[in-house]
């Protein structure tokens, strides 16, 4: 029985180095399979040149109606003598004369992206996070209607029709006007303004989700 017993315990002997080093290698083939996996991760993409690609980035617009009539001149807008002498003929003349037109300017909110600076664009890939430091709003005008509407169109007796050249003058007088009112009244520019800020936030927020991060926007 002895003799059977110290066998058995040199047979654990014998063993156990073998153990040790079958775990020490599964060890090691462990670290490289981390290794090789470290390697497999794809690189962060350069959000900086994808943001910037956008370049003139539109974010709102405006429709803008301007209306104007034209009418026989009158007593109390005639300046000068000759407009007054034509004012005392149009008392005179039968029938009426008037006509009432309108068009549209388009006035839009846009950022440029082509000023955008790397600094402005920090990615932390740990906190899954990106900052956009982005340039200020801005707005112009983005073009008005070829033609003018016809809203109101009346001409009888002996009054004279209301040609082209009487509705490109009146057209040329509204465009003027309308942009003398969006230069001096702020609230024009202020609602477009407001509503682009909205837009970008979204825009970009949605941006970084797409890419599993969450935004942090601020204009300058």
């Amino acid at each position: 029985m002895k003799k059977s017993t110290h066998r058995i315990r040199s047979g654990l002997i014998f063993f156990l180095p073998l153990l040790i080093l079958s775990l020490m290698g599964g060890g090691c083939e462990k670290r490289s399979g981390d290794e090789a996996r470290a390697e497999d991760v794809a690189p962060v993409p350069d959000y900086y040149s994808l943001i910037r690609s956008a370049d003139k980035l539109i974010l709102s617009e405006m429709t803008i109606n301007k209306m104007a009539t034209v009418e026989d001149l009158g007593l109390n807008q005639a300046k000068g003598s000759k407009q007054t002498m034509d004012a005392i003929l149009n008392l005179f003349k039968i029938g009426t004369r008037k006509g009432a037109y309108s068009y549209n300017t388009y006035l839009r909110a846009y950022i440029d992206l082509s000023e955008l600076t790397p600094g402005d664009v920090e990615v932390d890939t740990a906190a899954r996070l990106i900052r956009v430091s982005l340039p200020e709003i801005r707005t112009e005008f983005a073009g008005r209607d070829v033609e003018v509407r016809e809203d109101h169109y009346r001409v009888t007796g002996l009054r004279t029709n209301i040609g082209a050249d009487e509705r490109a003058r009146v057209k040329e007088a509204m465009n003027e006007a309308l942009r003398k009112e969006v230069e001096e009244r702020a609230g024009f520019r202020d609602r477009l303004t407001a509503s682009a800020r909205e837009k970008a936030l979204a825009y970009f927020t949605a941006f970084a989700a797409e890419n599993g991060y969450t935004a942090e926007i601020k204009f300058k």
